[in-house]
């Protein structure tokens, strides 16, 4: 085939430009002669489904038309509500690609609640790039980081990856921002800060993830088709998701978690003692923040000590045969406020003696102004090393029904009024405090009070909900530091 009609039938055919875009990707000569043609350099342009499948390489694409339709939008403001697996991360890293390729000057932004979340959307551009050599060699050195991707002149394009803390949003106006994960995002974030940031005539706002929170602006927004461009998709709608894999989620997953995370609808767990909105209200950004005083501490061995200010409490769940053992290192602020600084679970099977080693290495760190163990079965022996090895105030408590109500109501107490934060990402911990469920005891006697039963579903584990609300425990009962005082003559 000649070349003009080798062009045309990759402009024409997308099948046919699929078939031959590895090839091409690893011939930048030949690439870089088909971008001579005017009619394919106006494709790219024109449609970023095509500019995905020749420069990106992504040939299942062209069988997915509920991704080409996300990827065509254009819509000043989006929402994207998916399923688990279906590929929003990757599809909106795509349109990031096409818009630094194609529109010069572009400044995009992917925030998250988290730094390692806004990274992998991110990292599809960043790894995408390298690949491609044409794509590479527009890249600005220096300039381009491993959060930041820079485009030499005369495009000088530049997308960032944000975590959403106030002090790292501030003095950017982008042409788009796209929320990954928006449901974990604070809404106040969105509307305080994230929205402010639109100042562009013709700035776009992209909100995409699963449905968490009901009282939250991602699922106002989703409710809201006269100002949004809303997508719902989920994750059996993927070519990218196999009836494998949904197999999987399906014999794992609980009745409600499979509603939300492949289904994509918002449903709250029946009987939850912590509703979802009331977790999500506990999120903070700062802790997400890798570059805060105030991060959440995800390696003890790299934990800055300048940054270590408050009071830390630990608290300490022991898994039995088919549970994790789990520590949680809240750290007491002056405002009153009880952040999760550190957490920690144990591989299935850890020896005692190598949880309390880590313990012990956990208080080297931290200071320890109070530590709470789970006592219930070979509890006792543990609490008895961990005080001999003399960590200070060590308490074992005994998970009865009483003592469960009473850490969990003051749990649930310090959530209510704000006061407890929590990483925006942590799945398995909001998983875990959500399926929380609680019935009624009938009192046995006139004179007993109302008492309440907590278990968790089949399959599941409430480790560590447990745990931190042992270190919260101990937190209650720290005593109040007092102030010197100077004795003048």
């Amino acid at each position: 085939m000649e070349e003009k009609a080798f062009v045309d039938k990759i402009v024409s055919d997308l099948q046919f430009a699929a078939s031959v875009s590895e090839g091409l990707l690893h011939k930048p000569t030949a690439l870089r002669q088909l971008l001579a043609y005017p009619e394919l350099t106006r494709k790219l342009v024109e449609d970023p489904v095509f500019f995905t499948v020749l420069m990106c390489g992504d040939k299942w694409l062209v069988n997915a038309q509920d991704h080409q339709k996300l990827l065509r939008d254009m819509s000043p403001r989006q929402v994207a509500v998916c399923g688990r697996g279906w590929g929003k991360s990757l599809v909106f890293s795509r349109k990031n690609l096409w818009l630094l390729f194609t529109k010069p000057k572009m400044e995009s932004l992917i925030i998250s609640s988290t730094q390692r979340q806004s990274m992998i959307m991110f990292d599809y551009c960043y790894f995408t790039i390298l690949q491609n050599p044409l794509m590479r060699e527009m890249l600005q050195h220096p300039g381009t980081t491993r959060t930041v991707i820079r485009l030499k002149p005369s495009l000088g394009g530049k997308l960032v990856a944000l975590p959403c803390s106030p002090d790292k949003l501030r003095g950017y106006h982008p042409d788009w921002v796209f929320c990954d994960e928006a449901s974990v995002i604070p809404s106040e974030m969105i509307t305080s800060e994230i929205m402010m940031m639109l100042t562009k005539p013709k700035a776009g706002l992209v909100m995409a993830g699963t449905p968490m929170a009901f009282d939250h602006v991602f699922r106002k927004a989703f409710l809201d088709r006269k100002r949004y461009s809303v997508h719902y998709y989920p994750s059996y709608t993927s070519p990218l998701v196999s009836q494998q894999q949904l197999a999987e989620w399906h014999e794992m997953m609980t009745r409600e978690e499979w509603m939300r995370e492949v289904e994509a609808v918002w449903v709250e767990v029946a009987h939850t003692f912590f509703p979802m909105d009331l977790i999500i209200s506990c999120v903070e950004p700062e802790l997400g923040n890798p570059n805060s005083p105030n991060a959440y501490i995800e390696d003890v061995e790299r934990a800055n000590p300048a940054h270590l200010k408050g009071r830390y409490f630990a608290g300490l769940d022991l898994g039995k045969q088919v549970d994790h053992s789990v520590l949680v290192v809240v750290q007491l602020t002056e405002n009153g406020h009880v952040r999760l600084i550190h957490k920690r679970q144990f591989p299935r099977g850890t020896p005692y003696p190598d949880v309390v080693a880590y313990v012990a290495r956990a208080h080297q760190v931290f200071s320890f102004e109070g530590l709470f163990v789970d006592k219930t079965g070979i509890g006792d022996a543990v609490v008895d090393e961990l005080s001999a090895i003399e960590l200070p105030n060590v308490k074992g408590v005994f998970f009865t029904d009483v003592e469960k109500e009473n850490m969990l109501n003051y749990l649930k107490l310090l959530m209510e009024k704000r006061l407890l934060k929590i990483l925006g990402d942590d799945a398995q911990l909001i998983a875990q405090i959500n399926e929380q469920q609680y019935e009624y005891l009938r009192p046995k006697t006139a004179q007993e009070r109302i008492h309440l039963k907590f278990w968790h579903p089949q399959g599941r584990h409430d480790d560590q909900l447990y745990a931190l609300a042992l270190a919260c425990y101990a937190a209650k009962e720290a005593k109040p530091r007092r102030e010197p005082v100077f004795m003048f003559d």
